[in-house]
C-alpha cells in the first residue's frame, strides 16, 4: 500500500498561480516511471506523491514475457487524468496527426484510414503541435529508443525524466531517439474556464450550414 500523497498545500499555491512557477526536471525512480513522472513535475510534486494520487506505482510484473522495463504495469493516461483532476487539473489530448477509422466495412473492403490535417498539408499540424508545446505545459508521449516514453514540457521547454532538459523542436527529440506523438495538455480548471470565455468573447463565428 502506497502512503497517501502530500501534495495538498502545493496543489492550493499551484491554484493560485497556475502553470507559472518555473518547471524543475526530476529523473524517474525506476525505468518504467517516465508518464507518472512527468506528471508528477508538471503538477510540482514528487513521483512518490502522484503514485499516492494514482494507487500504486506501476511496478506490477504484468507481462512476464517481456523484459523490463516493457514487462511492468506501468500507469494508463486515463489513471493520469484522474490523479490530475483530484488536483482540479484538467488533461487535454492534442495529436500530431489524429486519425479517422471507419467503426465497421460491413463486409467491405478494409478501408484507408483518413489523416486529419488543420491545413493544406501536414506542415499545419506540425504548427499547430509546436504552438501547443509554446504555449502550455503538459506531458508529452510517443516513441522512444526501445518502447514508448513521456516527457514533461513547459512552454517550449523538455524536461525528460531520463535526466535531460533541453529546448523544444522536431530535430531536438529526433537526435534523442524520441518522436512524440501526442500532447496531453495540464490546465487548472478555473483558469482554463476563464481563458476560455475569454477566447469566445475575442472570436466571431459563422454559423456552421
Amino acid at each position: 500500500t502506497l502512503p497517501q500523497p502530500n501534495c495538498a498545500p502545493r496543489a492550493r499555491s499551484l491554484q493560485q498561480t497556475p502553470n507559472k512557477r518555473p518547471m524543475k526536471l526530476e529523473t524517474k525512480p525506476n525505468p518504467w516511471s517516465c508518464v507518472g513522472s512527468a506528471f508528477a513535475m508538471v503538477l510540482d510534486i514528487s513521483a512518490a506523491d502522484f503514485f499516492g494520487l494514482v494507487g500504486h506505482d506501476g511496478s506490477e510484473i504484468a507481462f512476464p514475457m517481456l523484459p523490463d522495463p516493457m514487462a511492468r504495469r506501468g500507469l494508463h493516461i486515463q489513471e493520469c487524468i484522474n490523479a490530475c483532476l483530484k488536483l482540479s487539473y484538467t488533461v487535454t489530448p492534442v495529436e500530431l496527426f489524429p486519425v479517422i477509422r471507419p467503426t465497421s466495412t460491413d463486409g467491405h473492403e478494409p478501408c484507408q484510414n483518413l489523416v486529419v490535417l488543420f491545413g493544406a498539408d501536414e506542415a499545419a499540424n506540425w504548427y499547430r503541435f509546436e504552438q501547443t508545446v509554446q504555449g502550455s505545459a503538459g506531458v508529452l508521449e510517443g516513441i522512444g529508443r526501445r518502447c514508448l516514453h513521456a516527457v514533461a514540457y513547459d512552454r517550449g521547454t523538455i524536461f525528460d525524466p531520463d535526466g535531460d532538459q533541453y529546448v523544444y523542436s522536431h530535430p531536438a527529440c529526433k537526435s534523442r531517439g524520441f518522436h512524440p506523438r501526442r500532447a496531453w495538455r495540464v490546465d487548472l480548471l478555473h483558469s482554463r474556464s476563464e481563458e476560455h470565455t475569454s477566447e469566445l468573447q475575442s472570436h466571431s463565428f459563422t454559423p456552421y450550414a
